[in-house]
This record gives C-alpha cells, sequence and structure tokens, in this order.
C-alpha cells in the first residue's frame, strides 16, 4: 500500500515548482542593499509575488521530463530506485511512468475528465481511477491522499496562482509564506503554504523552496515538496525544477525526484493523456468501488494543439 501510495502522492506534487529566476529583482525592496529584518521592512506585496509565479507559468503549456531518477523510501525503511518519463501539459494533463530493471512498474495520468494510476506492487494491482466530476459532486468516499485538481498544476509551478486576495503573507527573517485556507473533498479545512526565500537568489538554487498542506486546525503536515534544485528552459525562460523531495508523514513516506532531459511546449500527442486498459490488468472505479472495464473516453484539453499522426510519445506507448 505504501509503494502505491508514493506515486499517488508523485501525480499530485511532482514537477513542483518552476517560479524561481531572476525575475525576483522586481520583487526586491527598492534598497536592495538593506538586509531586510524581521518586522517586515522590505518585504514585497502579496500581488507582486503572485504576479511573479504567473509570469512563470504563463510560459508554459506543457512540460515533458524525459530522464525522471525516482528514489522511494516507503515507511522509513531502505530506499530501491525507479527511472521513468513524466508529463504535464495546462489544465489537467499529466502522465508518468516507471521502471525497475526494465520492467513496468508503474502508470499514473489524467485529462479533463478523470484521473488514473496503476501500481504493479499494489494489492490488488488494479487500475484505479476516477472522474473529477465525481469528486465534484461528492461521491468519492474513500481517497488515497486529500486531493483537489487545481491543486495538481499549481504545484506544479503551472497556476494560475491569483487571485492575490486569498492569501495572506507570513515572513520571519528567512522566508515568506503565502497561505492559503481551503477545504479537501472530504470537507475538511487545510491550509496550502508556498514557502520562499526572503533573499533574492539565483537558479539553481530555489527561489520558491516549499509546498506545504496542512490540517488547519492543528497544522499538522499532510504532504508536502520541497524544491533543492532548479533548471532554466533556455527558450522560454521559464524555471523548472530539478531535484525535488515529496514527503507524505502519515505513511513515512519520502520520495526524491531528479528532472533531467526537461524540454517545455513541445507538441504532444493525444494518446498520452488517454487512459487506456491494460491486457490483465481490472481497472476499479473509485466513485463506486467497484470493478469497472468499461473502456475510457478520450479527452484532451485542447485538440488543436496535437498532431493526429503522432501517436504515442516514447515511454508512453499504447
Amino acid at each position: 500500500m505504501r509503494f502505491a501510495t508514493a506515486f499517488i502522492f508523485v501525480g499530485l506534487l511532482a514537477a513542483v515548482t518552476g517560479c524561481e529566476s531572476t525575475r525576483w529583482s522586481w520583487l526586491k525592496n527598492d534598497k536592495p542593499s538593506r538586509s531586510p529584518g524581521p518586522d517586515g521592512a522590505g518585504l514585497p506585496t502579496v500581488a507582486s509575488l503572485v504576479d511573479y509565479m504567473n509570469d512563470n507559468a504563463r510560459r508554459m503549456d506543457n512540460v515533458r521530463v524525459a530522464d525522471l531518477d525516482l528514489t522511494v523510501t516507503p515507511g522509513g525503511v531502505s530506499s530501491y530506485g525507479l527511472t521513468g518519463q513524466m508529463v504535464a501539459q495546462k489544465p489537467r494533463g499529466f502522465r508518468m511512468s516507471a521502471k525497475a530493471i526494465g520492467n513496468p512498474e508503474v502508470d499514473l495520468g489524467s485529462n479533463d475528465q478523470e484521473f488514473w494510476y496503476w501500481v504493479k506492487r499494489a494489492q490488488p494491482p488494479y487500475q484505479v481511477f476516477c472522474g473529477y466530476k465525481d469528486i465534484g459532486e461528492g461521491r468519492i468516499s474513500q481517497m488515497p491522499i486529500p486531493f483537489q485538481p487545481e491543486w495538481v498544476m499549481e504545484a506544479m509551478g503551472m497556476g494560475p496562482y491569483g487571485p492575490p486576495e486569498k492569501y495572506k503573507m507570513e515572513h520571519d527573517n528567512k522566508t515568506i509564506r503565502l497561505v492559503e485556507k481551503s477545504t479537501s473533498p472530504q470537507g475538511v479545512p487545510v491550509r496550502k503554504v508556498i514557502v520562499m526565500e526572503r533573499r533574492p537568489v539565483n537558479p539553481p538554487t530555489p527561489q520558491v523552496i516549499e509546498f506545504l498542506l496542512l490540517e488547519d486546525k492543528t497544522g499538522k503536515e499532510i504532504c508536502s515538496a520541497r524544491i533543492t534544485e532548479t533548471q532554466v528552459d533556455r527558450g522560454t525562460g521559464s524555471i523548472l525544477p530539478r531535484r525535488i523531495e515529496l514527503r507524505y508523514p502519515a505513511e513515512k513516506m519520502k520520495l526524491a525526484m531528479k528532472l533531467d532531459s526537461t524540454t517545455v511546449n513541445q507538441q504532444l500527442p493525444p494518446t498520452v493523456f488517454t487512459r487506456q486498459l491494460m491486457p490483465g490488468v481490472q481497472s476499479f472505479n473509485l466513485a463506486t468501488m467497484k470493478v469497472d472495464n468499461t473502456p475510457p473516453l478520450q479527452a484532451f484539453s485542447d485538440n488543436s494543439r496535437f498532431d493526429p499522426k503522432l501517436k504515442t510519445v516514447q515511454g508512453f506507448g499504447q
């Protein structure tokens, strides 16, 4: 179960930020030589911080990681490694596959209609899926982790992040935190927190260092993603993560990710975001809590962006 949880977690928080760059200079106080103190002197406004993140998000329509290294540490026990690929596209397109010693271990994805995951080591090894309409109408009684579709793209640095009014800014002498109060699909009050370095930094040092999901009442961490290294896409000027650590304390789960061979705004085939029935694997609907092998619909964010002659992306062949 912990293995399966790790990759559901990846699907929600993978490819985390993309908000750090020299554009941070927009936000600096007009006396940059002055060290900002804990009293709030020299702080940017919430609006300027949100504009900064939205500017980076506007540069990206999709992101592809052709060389993904994963180090999984389940339940605090020995770590093991996987390799794979990952693709994300606004507003809800996501796909990740991973292998161990050349053998498929994980496939998870999302499109405008549904999300799904298959983990070979899960018991039973279903292809589990769930429609976003069912989530929105409250039909989901059990979720692997508290899930809300909009959190995926926000955590990936692809936004949108406004309006500024939804955030409260907190700070100390090292960090700035944008705090948003929200509610999980199960109706539990939560806080979403974006943590930034207060001083200006440049890649590969991250400016946005952490995304946190906390219980509102207790402040207990539900899950988080910490960025430790970033990279620049030269074509668009967007900033992307290169090294991330994901944490899920309830399962004592850690997952370290290294993202290499990353490209932005490639043309992608529509099948990359389409769930396919898997030979010898039953599909399970979280809304009905029953096996459901009905062929899924092909669902895309915007067909006009795709060349119909393309049928696969390497690593996601159907």
